[in-house]
């Protein structure tokens, strides 16, 4: 049915029921998460200006001083705060992020409804005319007559003196659904308002991402300076310039932890696949059950010879469906909270693809869960927590986690850590810490290797992270 349509059958039936409209209530933002967003932009503006400062103590460092202490101190300085920065920076996306799965759970829902009730004000009409032709059939002349010279529904609905006939329980049919076709007209306006938010929320999105693209980007540029990674350059040299036999053997260390990672999340797939099926069939009996019940309620009415439903009744509405986390790609949070430096990223790296990002300068910093999910497999009995360029344990990944999210799609795998403190088995909340950073297996010092991996193969965590 048009939009134009619909407001033509709400005005006629206005003018014969006198009943006023209401204003549209579009869904509202996050009050919580705009006062927290404009604490943290206070925060942050403050940040920026001890960043400034810092800044100008380094530039008043000469050349031949920059490798006095003096200078990596304000120098880790301005890293602290470029850090901080990005916490709140990463925290405002993910407030940004709940608002929009928030909206596109809101439009799914108001679509629902719309679609629900075009097919209920459908069903009204029909039932209207029925009830027309129920009482023309049983003689009632001036509805015959109405019937007789009104060209269409609309026509015939502009008869008042014709309409006021109708019996009392027909006027009840009439007011519901022009109630209906008011609620219809404001969710139509809902709707569009909840679309507009959603844009703006994805359009502020795009900005913090960028934002925080140029902080990481200023932050590398900083650590690049310091002398601990330096100090971590020199170890990586070293690693990439171990004899051919040594690679050789990391490579097949490599393999073989991936062939028993791939295994472990191909396992938990299947096993998610099938509980997926089990509950679609659970979904589709409960579903022909209610189709059934209603089908011997419908019998039931219309066994009485009646043409039209009963005054006041209508069709149930269904509940739309509800998840409990966003699956699409931007639903991942930040592995390491507090600490963005990432020493090495997705790319090949000592002969073999590198199948993650490592978070460095972060020893002893929380782990926590990217996405909620159930631990799969874990690796909890690596005792050598220190930089070292060869493996010694974990098949070298240490002590490390592997997460298979509910989507039964996505997993995440955190490699190197001191201690983990959750078991296979275990179900972990979406920002859960699950252990702690450290140098376990083949590692040069403390860092967290993340992994984002999509139906067992590991694909670039850029593509995913709020960076």
């Amino acid at each position: 049915m048009k939009r134009t349509a619909v407001k033509r059958i709400a005005a006629l039936t206005a003018a014969i029921l006198c009943i006023a409209g209401m204003s549209v209530q579009p869904a509202e933002k996050l009050p919580a998460g705009a006062v927290t967003i404009a604490e943290l932009e206070a925060q942050k503006a403050e940040n920026n200006k001890k960043i400034a400062e810092y800044q100008q103590q380094l530039e008043q460092f000469s050349a031949d001083q920059k490798e006095e202490e003096a200078y990596q101190a304000a120098l880790q300085d301005k890293i602290d705060v470029l850090q901080n920065n990005m916490q709140i920076i990463d925290t405002e996306l993910e407030a940004i992020k709940e608002n929009i799965f928030r909206l596109d759970g809101d439009i799914t829902n108001m679509e629902m409804t719309i679609s629900e009730q075009k097919v209920e004000i459908d069903q009204g009409l029909e039932e209207f005319k029925l009830r027309l032709r129920a009482m023309y059939v049983n003689g009632n002349d001036s509805l015959a007559s109405a019937l007789v010279g009104a060209t269409d529904f609309y026509d015939l609905l502009s008869k008042y003196e014709l309409i006021s006939c109708v019996a009392r329980h027909d006027d009840t049919l009439v007011n519901d659904l022009k109630e209906e076709l008011e609620q219809y007209d404001r969710n139509l306006e809902t709707l569009e308002a909840q679309r507009q938010q959603e844009e703006d929320a994805k359009a502020e999105q795009e900005a913090k991402q960028e934002e925080m693209r140029n902080s990481m980007n200023e932050l590398n540029a900083a650590y690049a300076e310091s002398e601990a990674e330096k100090e971590r350059l020199e170890q990586e040299k070293a690693l990439a310039n171990q004899s051919i036999d040594d690679l050789k053997k990391a490579n097949e260390e490599a393999d073989a932890a991936e062939a028993e990672i791939y295994e472990a999340i191909r396992k938990a797939e299947e096993e998610a696949r099938r509980k997926a099926e089990e509950e679609a069939k659970k979904r589709a009996a409960e579903e022909e059950a209610r189709r059934k019940a209603a089908e011997a309620a419908a019998a039931q009415q219309n066994s009485g010879g009646n043409t039209a439903s009963a005054p006041g009744t209508s069709t149930p509405a269904v509940s739309a469906p509800t998840t409990t986390e966003d699956y699409s790609g931007s639903s991942f949070g930040w592995p390491c909270p507090g600490h963005y430096y990432i020493s090495s990223g997705f790319a090949w790296r000592w002969g073999k693809q590198h199948k993650g990002i490592d978070i460095a300068q972060s020893n002893g910093a929380d782990v926590v869960a990217s996405r909620s999910g159930t631990v799969i497999k874990s690796y909890n009995g690596c005792t050598h927590n220190y930089g070292k360029s060869a493996n010694c344990c974990g098949n070298g990944y240490g002590n490390y986690v592997i997460i298979m999210h509910d989507d039964g799609t996505y997993s995440t795998l955190y490699g190197h850590m001191s201690s983990i403190i959750v078991s296979v088995g275990t179900y972990v909340n979406k920002g859960q810490t699950i252990g702690y950073v450290g140098s376990t297996g083949h590692s040069t010092g403390p860092h967290l290797h993340f992994e984002i991996r999509k139906n067992g193969t590991a694909v670039d965590p850029s593509g995913y992270l709020n960076y």
